[in-house]
């Protein structure tokens, strides 16, 4: 709880500064997250190629700046093909012989665009502009409060009236009674954000969503978010641990704190996209 009433407020002061604020915030929770898929991966004796992984992770962020806003096609596209090349030159040289170097292979490949391409997605998301005027500061406000709200509701009808699993050879204590509660919690809040949004933003920069518009997204961002939180299960299942680390006493690991997000990041910056609302 104690991390929670910290941490909150500071991840809010950092989206609401934007820029390169964001920006060095992102890159520490790609650093975290790159740490722990290591640490988890070398417990069941997987060993892909970290260095390589946060060197293509930290292009992919950098193709999300307004550095390279001329040539971020060319960067991303450099970074796929050093990934895929990269790594396996890299195997071998160092390791040809070891029956898991395709499993390290295929690792250091999918590492980056789980952890770090929706971390850039964010980044093009929240875009340029300090304060409450600027658009980008309301989509990821919006995407952060939607997937708390979603947690939190899921968490508590799951609790008290969950009885159907939803996945239970992923995640056992995740019900269909807990999915439910926690869209429901997402529509609303996406509701409550766009609505506050369009009272505070200047006319020009308003979201003007209909509302079937808000309810398709809250029920993407609760879809998206459940997915991206059963991914990490998975992930730590596979890993044979429980938390993906012990950075927030009580509340396990980067990873378990940004598991829900990373995909529904994904979703909200194409949605926002395809209704020419990012500037």
């Amino acid at each position: 709880m104690l991390s929670a009433v910290v941490l909150i407020p500071l991840v809010i002061g950092v989206i609401w500064l934007g820029g390169w604020f964001a920006f060095a915030a992102v890159i520490l929770v790609l650093l975290g997250g790159m740490f722990e898929l290591r640490a988890m991966f070398i417990n069941v004796g997987w060993r892909p190629l970290i260095i390589l992984a946060t060197i293509i992770g930290l292009l992919f962020l950098v193709s999300s700046t307004p550095l390279v806003l001329n040539y971020r096609d060319l960067l991303i596209e450099v970074s796929f093909s050093l990934l895929m090349v990269g790594a396996f030159v890299w195997l071998i040289i160092v390791r040809p012989a070891s029956d898991r170097t395709v499993t390290d292979w295929a690792l250091t490949v999918a590492i980056p665009f789980y952890l770090a391409w929706p971390l850039a997605l964010l980044l093009l998301t929240r875009g340029q502009g300090i304060g409450l005027q600027a658009r980008g500061f309301w989509w990821v406000l919006l995407l952060l409060l939607t997937i708390w709200a979603n947690d939190s509701a899921a968490y508590l009808t799951g609790h008290y009236f969950g009885k159907t699993k939803l996945a239970p050879k992923v995640s056992p204590a995740k019900t269909w009674e807990g999915f439910a509660g926690g869209l429901a919690m997402s529509v609303i809040t996406v509701f409550v954000v766009t609505f506050v949004a369009d009272l505070v933003l200047a006319p020009s920069h308003r979201f003007h969503l209909p509302w079937y518009h808000a309810l398709l997204l809250g029920v993407l961002i609760c879809a998206f978010g459940t997915v991206g939180d059963l991914a990490e299960s998975l992930l730590k299942r596979g890993a044979k641990v429980k938390d993906s680390g012990n950075i927030f006493p009580g509340r396990g690991g980067v990873l378990d704190r940004a598991d829900s997000l990373l995909f529904a990041a994904i979703v909200v910056y194409f949605y926002a996209a395809a209704l020419h609302l990012l500037v």
